[in-house]
């Protein structure tokens, strides 16, 4: 989370991904007859796992923006979504440390692995198509991570399944509070783990704020909001089992019936 200029108020959770609220990478990708772009599809969803298991969505933020010229992304190319959801938007060309140089840091939901700033062997990067990927000397197609939009896979060059602008199948997040509203000004500047409380400090108008927050291990979180005035709010969230956030489609229904979401508590002091 650090380095993040335009910040929603949104922390990291734990998320329910696994059993049948998951991703599915296919095992032999197939090359599209009719590949999908992300500069105006896939605005939902993920588009890419990293090797470190955090879903990779579109360079481009649901309003169609560059996430990261908005700033909207921390020093590793990720933010937290409205659901407390930690994901990237660009390349995590930093996993290479950790997994070796010529090893994928990442695939694309259609199978093909996604490679760092380099090729496999270390050489340079040879010419890429517009979807930032190319075919090897043994005609296997990959993608590469680049400085420049889009970063990361520039879309699907190999099969999916897509649905209401989203490759399927697309897991839900579980968030435990109400979206909060954008804090302007706020800059990111610290985010410590201790334990099972995690800290982040922010920046605005030259003051400091805090917002921690506790896992309880029973699917409560304990959460202290501390404004750059100095003024302090407690909130206890609680998540049901198997409670997940209605997708656009659901919402959209539930309007037609007459049936508005609930509104969110009043936000903490600032």
């Amino acid at each position: 989370m650090l380095g993040i200029r335009s910040w929603q108020q949104q922390v990291p959770l734990p998320q329910p991904y696994t059993d049948r609220n998951a991703w599915q990478i296919p095992l032999n990708p197939r090359l599209a007859q009719q590949p999908i772009s992300t500069r105006d599809n896939l605005m939902r969803g993920a588009i890419a796992l990293a090797v470190n298991g955090v879903p990779i969505f579109n360079a481009l933020n649901n309003r169609g923006e560059d996430a990261y010229l908005a700033g909207e992304l921390d020093r590793w190319g990720g933010h937290c979504g409205r659901g407390d959801d930690y994901h990237y938007h660009t390349a995590p060309v930093h996993l290479e440390k950790i997994v070796g140089q010529g090893k994928p840091i990442a695939f694309a939901l259609d199978g093909f692995p996604i490679y760092g700033y380099t090729e496999p062997d270390g050489s340079p990067v040879k010419k890429l198509d517009a979807f930032n990927g190319h075919f090897d000397a043994a005609e296997n197609y990959h993608y590469h991570a680049s400085k420049k939009y889009p970063y990361i896979n520039g879309g699907m060059r190999g099969e999916v399944r897509v649905r209401d602008d989203q490759i399927v199948p697309q897991p839900r997040d579980a968030p435990i509070r109400p979206p909060m509203r954008p804090l302007r000004g706020a800059t990111i500047t610290g985010f410590t783990v201790d334990g099972k409380t995690s800290t982040l400090k922010y920046k605005q108008n030259g003051r400091i704020g805090k917002v921690s927050y506790t896992d309880n291990s029973d699917g409560s979180f304990d959460f202290e909001y501390l404004s750059p005035h100095g003024q302090k709010t407690t909130k206890t969230y609680q998540r049901r089992e198997g409670e997940r956030r209605p997708s656009s489609r659901e919402d959209r229904r539930e309007r037609r019936r007459g049936n508005r979401p609930p509104k969110p508590p009043p936000h903490p002091p600032r």
